[in-house]
């Protein structure tokens, strides 16, 4: 009997250890920036238009709460290897999305690019806010199609949040030539996107890389409300006296 209390003395206590010593080191992860991310780091000084090799890349530890969106992880090395910089790098600088160039004309390095269990969209985006989008950035996609019921007015709604920009059509953002982007999106998304492109125009708005929050319950906004706001930005605007003749 004292045998078996014994016993169990040591398995709680060992059990406790155990646990304290689980939260002694999630604590220090966390209040370190959080675990650490392996990320692809330039062993050498580069120039524009530079071929990028394996053997010009290493990996550094980095905690997660530090590392830019833009960073290319450390299994990606293959992905990126025979690209070419479109910016000078630096020894010891961490290799971003938006420092390799990934046009249209090479399809072999936009396929290689795409992550396991993701795929590739190209997509026209309407609006200014695609002209300044680049390979890397992170961007919300917004439909805007017919009112349902009606032959006027429009409907413009938020479809996907988040979206990796990892290419651009060359020729994108000149005059004429429409701004095509490159999405990488799960299955159901680009499930998504190809009813939207179909049946009405995508435009997108770019976000921070820090910022990788997704918003929920996103109303829809449509040429109505935009009647509707009108009017009473004017009444703002004249005060509670209302509009003052000028003279």
């Amino acid at each position: 009997m004292k045998l078996r209390a014994t016993l169990l003395a040591v398995i709680l206590a060992a059990t406790g250890a155990l646990l304290v010593w689980t939260y002694l080191r999630r604590f220090e992860e966390e209040s370190s920036g959080g675990p650490r991310v392996s990320v692809l780091v330039l062993m050498k000084s580069l120039e524009p238009g530079s071929v990028l090799k394996t053997e010009d890349l290493m990996e550094r530890q980095i905690p997660q709460a530090y590392v830019e969106g833009r960073a290319v992880r450390s299994d990606s090395r293959a992905r990126v290897a025979n690209l070419r910089t479109t910016v000078p790098l630096k020894a010891q600088q961490t290799l971003m999305w938006t420092d390799l160039v990934t046009s249209g004309d090479d399809q072999r390095d936009i396929s290689a690019m795409v992550h396991p269990g993701m795929r590739a969209v190209l997509i026209k985006a309407e609006g200014s806010a695609a002209a300044i989008v680049n390979p890397g950035d992170r961007v919300d996609v917004i439909g805007t199609f017919p009112k349902p019921g009606s032959n006027e007015g429009r409907v413009a709604t938020v479809l996907l949040q988040n979206v990796l920009v990892f290419g651009r059509r060359e020729g994108a953002g000149r005059a004429g030539s429409g701004n095509e982007l490159l999405l990488s999106v799960t299955l159901s998304q680009s499930e998504v996107l190809a009813v939207a492109i179909e049946k009405g125009k995508l435009s997108v708005a770019l976000r921070s890389p820090e910022d990788v929050r997704v918003q929920e319950g996103v109303a829809e906004f449509n040429s109505a409300n935009l009647i509707e706001v009108e009017p009473r930005a004017v009444a703002r605007a004249a005060g509670p006296r209302g509009p003052q003749s000028v003279r």
